[in-house]
């Protein structure tokens, strides 16, 4: 397989796609950037995009200007944090007025 860094790929609206590129994907609309590029057995050609970790085939991406948006990093919370955010929302729903409340159903 030959090096990633050298492999290209050409998008939909047929301008050249490389490692480090923002790309949209055009059935979701997902922008990430490439973090990928390779080619299987029968010469077709992948896009790895860093937001969803997921193949692509070459024709299903669209070079973009947009800035893909940051993918966030995941942490754990303490004990502490946990208890303190059910305790916070259990407050927000106990202060929660049902009776005042709108109705919609159909009653009578």
């Amino acid at each position: 397989m030959a090096d990633a860094e050298e492999i290209t790929a050409v998008g939909r609206n047929k301008k050249t796609i490389k490692v480090g590129d923002a790309v949209k994907y055009v059935n979701s609309d997902t922008i990430s950037r490439v973090t990928e590029i390779k080619k299987d057995e029968q010469e077709k050609v992948w896009v790895l995009l860093e937001k969803t970790d997921l193949w692509y085939k070459e024709e299903t991406l669209e070079y973009t200007d947009l800035r893909p948006t940051e993918k966030k990093e995941e942490r754990e919370f303490t004990a502490e944090e946990l208890e303190e955010r059910f305790r916070k929302e259990r407050e927000t729903m106990q202060s929660f007025d049902v009776g005042k409340a709108g109705g919609g159903g159909a009653g009578g």
